[in-house]
Parts: C-alpha cells; sequence; structure tokens
C-alpha cells in the first residue's frame, strides 16, 4: 500500500509542477492575446505566489489537524477549479485572480506531501521516498511539457489550462477513496500533535543556526525554480532563438534525466545517513557541495548557444536543486518531529516568498536593460547566489547539535516546572 500511497503522491506532483510551468510555456501566446509587456508579465508570474508562502504556512499546519490526506483532497479540487477558471480569461485581472486563487491552493502541497509520506516511509527510506515526490515535479516537466506544448499550439493556451483542471479532478475523485487509508507510522495523535502549539519552543528552532540557513538556501533555490518556470521558456526562445518544439523537449530532456540523477544523489544520502547517522554529512555537506555546482552550471548556460551543452547544464542544474528540497525537509523536521507539517510548511512558507519577490525584479531587469542583457544578467546573480547560499549552509547548519540544544533546553524547562 505504501508503494501505492507514493505513486499517487508522485502523480499529484506531475500535476502540480505541470500546473506551475504552464504559465511560462505559455507566455508568449498569453502576452500576445493579452497585449502584456514583461513587466506586466512579471506581476503574473509574481501573482501565483502572493498567497502561496501564508497557505502553505497555515494549510500545512492545518493538516497536522486535519490529517494530511484529507488536506490533498482539499488541494485537488482548489487547482480544479482555479484552472477550469482559464477558460473565462479576457484580461490580466481575471488572469491575477485565477493565478492568485491556484497558488493558494498549491502552497501547502509540497509540506503536506512531505509530512503524509512520512507517514509510511521510516527514516532511513525517507530521503529516497521524498526523492520520488521531487521526480514527480520533474517528470511533470519531462511529460508535461511536450504534451502541454502541443496543445497550446494546436487548441489553445485557454484548453491546456482547462484540460490540467480536468486532470486534477480525476485525482480528487481517485483520492476519495485512497486518501481514507490509515498511515502505518501514525503514532496516538494525542501524543504525537499536541492539542496547541508550543511557540516559545518553536520560536526558539525558528532562530537556530540550522533552521536559518536551511530556509535561506531554500529561498534561493526556490528563485532559480521561480525564474525557470516564469521566464525560461522565453529566455530560451527569444534569447537563445530556439523554437518553441525544441525548447520543450531541452525542458523535457533536462527535467527527466535531472530528476532520475536527483534521485541517484539521493539514495546517496540515505546510505551515507545509514551508515553515519550523521546528518550533517549525509544530508547538509552533500546538499552544499551539489548546490554550489548547480551554482556554476547555472553560470556557464548564460556563456553558450549549444543545445546539447545547455541541456547537460540543465541537467545537473535540476537534479542538484531538486535534491536541496529532498534535503531541506528531511534537515528542519529533525528540529521539530512531532510537527512536521508546521516545520515544513514555515520553512518552505519562507522560501516560497522569493516567488513573489523575484518575477517581479527580473522583469523589471529584462524590461528595463533589454532582453538579451537583462535575462543573462537575472541568471548569473542567481548562480553566484546559490554558491554563496550553500557555503554558508554547510558552515553554520548543525542539525544535530541544535535538535540536542532544543531538547535540553525542553528538559530543563519541565524540570523548573516540576
Amino acid at each position: 500500500m505504501r508503494w501505492l500511497i507514493l505513486f499517487s503522491i508522485f502523480v499529484l506532483a506531475v500535476i502540480n509542477f505541470a500546473d506551475k510551468t504552464i504559465t511560462g510555456l505559455a507566455a508568449v501566446p498569453i502576452m500576445h492575446d493579452l497585449d502584456l509587456n514583461y513587466g506586466q508579465w512579471g506581476i503574473v508570474g509574481s501573482s501565483f505566489f502572493w498567497l502561496f508562502s501564508i497557505a502553505g504556512i497555515v494549510g500545512a499546519a492545518l493538516s497536522d489537524r486535519i490529517g494530511t490526506g484529507k488536506m490533498l483532497l482539499i488541494m485537488a479540487l482548489v487547482w480544479t477549479i482555479a484552472q477550469s477558471m482559464i477558460l473565462f480569461v479576457a484580461g490580466l485581472p481575471l488572469l491575477i485572480l485565477t493565478r492568485v486563487m491556484l497558488g493558494a491552493g498549491e502552497g501547502p502541497f509540497f509540506a503536506t506531501a512531505v509530512s503524509h509520506l512520512s507517514k509510511w516511509f521510516k527514516p532511513e527510506s525517507r530521503g529516497f521516498a521524498l526523492s520520488i515526490l521531487n521526480l514527480g515535479n520533474t517528470i511533470g516537466k519531462a511529460v508535461s511539457v511536450p504534451i502541454l506544448v502541443l496543445l497550446i499550439a494546436k487548441f489553445g493556451w485557454r484548453e491546456a489550462f482547462f484540460s490540467l483542471g480536468v486532470v486534477s479532478l480525476v485525482f480528487f475523485i481517485f483520492w476519495l477513496w485512497l486518501g481514507r487509508v490509515n498511515p502505518p507510522l501514525t503514532v496516538n495523535k494525542a501524543k504525537s500533535v499536541p492539542v496547541k502549539i508550543d511557540w516559545g519552543k518553536t520560536f526558539k528552532i525558528l532562530r537556530s543556526p540550522t533552521f536559518v540557513f536551511t530556509t535561506l538556501i531554500a529561498f534561493i533555490g526556490y528563485a532559480v525554480i521561480t525564474f525557470s518556470l516564469v521566464f525560461n521558456p522565453a529566455y530560451l526562445t527569444e534569447v537563445k532563438h530556439v523554437s518553441p518544439q525544441t525548447m520543450g523537449y531541452m525542458k523535457a530532456i533536462g527535467g527527466g534525466a535531472g530528476a532520475l540523477l536527483s534521485v541517484f544523489a539521493s539514495i546517496i544520502s540515505d546510505s551515507i545517513y545509514k551508515k553515519t547517522q550523521n546528518v550533517w554529512s549525509s544530508r547538509v555537506l552533500l546538499s552544499s557541495i551539489c548546490v554550489s555546482a548547480a551554482g556554476v552550471l547555472f553560470y556557464i548556460y548564460t556563456m553558450t548557444n549549444s543545445v546539447p551543452l545547455m541541456i547537460v547544464a540543465l541537467i545537473f542544474e535540476n537534479a542538484f536543486i531538486l535534491l536541496l528540497f529532498t534535503i531541506c525537509p528531511i534537515v528542519v523536521n529533525g528540529l521539530l518531529p512531532e510537527r512536521k507539517g508546521l516545520m515544513s510548511g514555515i520553512m518552505m512558507g519562507i522560501a516560497t516568498t522569493s516567488g513573489i519577490i523575484g518575477p517581479i525584479i527580473f522583469g523589471k531587469v529584462i524590461q528595463g536593460a533589454g532582453a538579451n542583457i537583462g535575462f543573462n544578467l537575472n541568471i548569473q546573480v542567481l548562480a553566484v547566489l546559490l554558491v554563496v547560499s550553500a557555503a554558508l549552509f554547510a558552515i553554520f547548519a548543525r542539525p544535530s547539535q541544535d535538535h540536542a540544544n532544543n531538547i535540553q533546553s525542553s528538559n530543563k524547562f519541565t524540570s523548573s516546572v516540576s
């Protein structure tokens, strides 16, 4: 049953990523039909994240109360409604409304999915399970991009959006049955999730170096993802001068191969953890090295017009950024194991605020500097930030030490009360 659950959430991750990807793929026809410039398009890209972060925190915390299975069901329904509304979009305001609604519905997905899978997979195999979740995100790119490009070209961008709403509805109906199955690793709810959140304890954890620098590297990583979703298709067609079909294949190959490489890296991380039981060496150090490499490759991406070389850069950049979102939830969840949904939700909620800020900045830079200079400058700055954040993560994140300090403080508090 756990493999069926994993496969189902994998499919939902495919839908989730396709929902995000389609806006970038349809950027040129949407901008043409609705008469939008790059500055306005940046606002469209940003609008998806206006409620995404806060919904991620609130929804993930709520999933600890009502159950992760129910939260996944609610999200699938919201996605269906938001994507179906695109049929009626005739101007910028309604387009923004649909993106805001979809963002609110997708905000809690990652943290809720991580929490749900953690109830089905033990710690020593959890990295693999979460890499499959992330694989779904990238397979969403590999599988859906060519299909969506074809749908957009043949039927129109509104119809392509609507098709994703139909797929979400099918999953909603299926999950009505499967989501009722109780996870085997669920412990006594009264013990695992206190009625009230101990905010004093929680705020202390949120101020710890591990949480701060894990969130920082996730923030930069999500900015890269946001750029790839909103602007990279236009970058490839407008600056690199590849055809829309070639762009689709490049993103599909880069995404699919990158996802498989990410799974392999996650297996290595799990293997190191099994042998050492050391979170820093198996999770923090490994991902820091990989993210640094992603930064270097992302910079190189701007320096070539060779399609094969750009595909290679996309493969490794996708793989190493995906690994980051396998590792970061494991690291922060370990700081407060009884509140996995809350910890992942807060971390991802803060990290994904880069999706609000990033597209507006990216769009204004492109609008002001011109497409050629603007696109390349955005990518190069992101590349440098990846390397810097990876170094800070490796130096300051000490998960075991911060967790031990938290337990010690809690014990002292309990003793003083007694």
